[in-house]
């Protein structure tokens, strides 16, 4: 399903918005594994990588598809990673789904 132009332009400052909260997400859970002092540096590098490799996978999920398209899915998938508020959300149509539909 593709949405609106109006839509699309919205989509792409929320865009924005949720993949700052993402990687800022991602950094925080970086320094709480780096700083977790009661595992030793290789078991701390060990749970480091599992997280970027899974975030990394979540990330391109969400973003990699730049499309007007793709849109809704990544939106529902934003909304799952809980990136916008609902008051994001409403700057959107009723025509496009946000991930809050019950169809989603």
């Amino acid at each position: 399903m593709s949405i609106s132009e109006n839509d699309w332009k919205k989509f792409k400052s929320l865009r924005a918005l949720a993949l700052d909260r993402f990687c800022q997400g991602v950094l925080a859970d970086a320094k709480t594994i780096s700083m977790h002092g009661a595992l030793s540096a290789h078991a701390r590098y060990g749970m480091l990588y599992g997280v970027i490799h899974d975030r990394n996978r979540d990330m391109a999920d969400m973003f990699d598809h730049y499309s007007r398209s793709w849109a809704c899915s990544c939106l529902a998938l934003m909304v799952r990673h809980d990136l916008l508020t609902d008051a994001e959300l409403a700057m959107l149509s009723e025509e496009t789904p946000s991930g809050h539909h019950p169809a989603l």
